[in-house]
């Protein structure tokens, strides 16, 4: 029997993300890339497993309701915030952020990473379609991948079999 419910763990996570996201951009526009580089961290650590429970169980259970190209559609996705994060990753890992990165950082987080969960969210609505199985299927897998802790750049690096 499955321990936690994989709809309410992707809620929970979604709103960490949307708060994170939102101090990101914040800390970004004000130019403080110490804080800005610790929410990236922050963020790098929760969207590891959840982007690896989405992938490996979500997406293809859900599958059965929008069909294969919009699985793909919701992969493009996660290629363009992994790029988006490195591309953070090494502006902020410089310890400064320019004025024109000031501008373009929070720009990049609105339109390439903040729709994302989002439309995820939307998804929570077709997924409590799934059966019993397929819930407690996905409610282990989503605490399989919580106890392996793989962060984001990490496991899109080593473990993803798609690179971004």
């Amino acid at each position: 029997m499955a321990r936690i419910d994989p709809l309410v763990q992707l809620r929970s996570d979604h709103t960490q993300v949307r708060d994170s996201l939102l101090d990101l951009i914040d800390a970004t526009g004000r130019r403080d890339a110490t804080k800005s580089l610790e929410i990236l961290i922050r963020l790098d650590k929760l969207t590891g497993p959840h982007f690896r429970f989405e992938e490996e169980s979500f997406y293809p259970a859900i599958a059965q309701f929008f069909g294969k190209e919009y699985q793909e559609h919701l992969l493009g996705a996660h290629d363009q915030i992994i790029r988006a994060a490195k591309d953070l990753a090494a502006v902020l890992g410089k310890g400064e952020i320019t004025p024109e990165e000031a501008e373009q950082l929070p720009a990049v987080i609105r339109t390439q990473v903040l729709p994302h969960p989002v439309e995820c969210e939307g998804l929570g609505l077709f997924a409590e379609r799934l059966s019993k199985q397929e819930l407690d299927g996905m409610a282990e897998n989503f605490e399989a991948c919580r106890k392996a802790d793989v962060p984001l750049l990490e496991w899109s690096e080593s473990i993803r079999a798609r690179k971004a």
